[in-house]
């Protein structure tokens, strides 16, 4: 599908900055299309201590939370000349691995947004407002960079919107082969992050939707070539500018809140910008130059209650064909290096 003209949805959570990594790269890969961003918000407690359990978060936080942080998507586009009019609202996903109160330090030091704004109650556009849009496109393709909550309520809202998407790319699914760990140093095993927030939503879209889908796993994005020591690191690889800076102040705030906990713990734990790997994927030259994909058959997507120890998985393995089912399996030889200068290019002054 050409992408250069037409509409794409892009599919993001909060508050993880390689979100707005991800936007960014749409924008600057394809400057023409008509870029839509979906916002699913993350379960959270404000205030909350480390007795709070994950499924103990508030609603109205959970809520507020979600609008501030499409008061920062926009703010930060701004930084790079992109003026983003509409944030549609993806809902909030149902469940979280991120204990609540690393959360504290992201939603309370708005250093990229005026604290009167992240207030604010009226960043977010109504999923219907998207629907009569989509209802008079052609044909679109989906980008997503967290848990399927947005698209799955897109689609349930409204079937026939879902017979205009032409191809899915997500940040999703691992084959179990890399050392992920929970918060509490916990083996995640073969559970990724986005599956295990929206199971059910996972189960939907990649066995109901018919299109092509290219899921970007764990192991091609969770890989040292392509890491950054800290918030430092990131910022001497990429061109100085005002909006780098502003996103070295958001990723300083996420490598003290959420990686260095678990990198003096592993020091193999390092900042990864994986959502951007969905835009990627995306882009049919990137692809090819950064990622093997191959094509696979997926068996199971397990969301139903008995299948809770297993919430968060794909099963999915290699196939010698496939036409509609994709995933990356490891980097190229080069892909590090291709990687690398396209996220350099994407972060340049236009």
């Amino acid at each position: 599908m050409n992408t250069k003209s037409k509409c794409i949805l892009a599919f993001v959570d909060a508050p993880d900055p390689d979100n707005f990594a991800l936007i960014l790269g749409i924008v600057r890969l394809f400057p023409r299309a008509d870029v839509r961003i979906v916002l699913t918000g993350r379960p959270v407690r404000f205030g909350a201590t480390k007795e709070h359990a994950l499924w103990d978060y508030d609603s109205k936080d959970s809520q507020m939370a979600q609008q501030a942080s499409a008061a920062r998507i926009k703010n930060f586009l701004r930084h790079f000349g992109v003026n983003i009019a509409h944030v549609y609202d993806g809902g909030i996903a149902p469940r979280t691995l991120v204990p609540h109160w690393i959360h504290f330090e992201e939603y309370y030091k708005f250093l990229d947004l005026d604290p009167l704004l992240a207030m604010r109650h009226s960043e977010l556009d109504p999923l219907e407002d998207l629907i009569r849009v989509m209802k008079k496109t052609a044909e679109c393709v989906a980008v997503v960079g967290g848990p399927m909550t947005g698209l799955a309520k897109l689609i349930e809202r409204s079937p026939e919107v879902a017979g205009k998407i032409q191809e899915i790319h997500a940040m999703f699914a691992t084959w179990g082969e890399v050392k992920l760990m929970q918060m509490d140093d916990k083996p995640r095993g073969a559970l990724q992050f986005n599956v295990a927030c929206d199971p059910a939503a996972a189960f939907q879209v990649l066995t109901g939707m018919s299109c092509p889908v290219y899921l970007m796993p764990s192991e091609v994005t969770r890989v040292r070539d392509i890491g950054f020591q800290n918030a430092q690191a990131l910022r001497k690889a990429l061109p100085d500018n005002e909006g780098t800076r502003a996103l070295y102040n958001l990723y300083a705030i996420w490598y003290d809140a959420a990686v260095k906990p678990r990198q003096d713990k592993n020091p193999g734990e390092l900042i990864f910008i994986h959502d951007l790997s969905s835009a990627f994927s995306l882009h049919p030259r990137l692809r090819k130059q950064i990622y093997e994909v191959v094509p696979i058959q997926i068996d199971a997507v397990p969301h139903l209650l008995n299948e809770v120890g297993d919430w968060g998985k794909v099963l999915m393995r290699q196939v010698p064909e496939s036409a509609n089912r994709f995933a990356g399996r490891r980097l190229k030889p080069s892909g590090a290096k291709h990687y690398l200068k396209a996220l350099r290019r994407i972060f340049e002054s236009t």
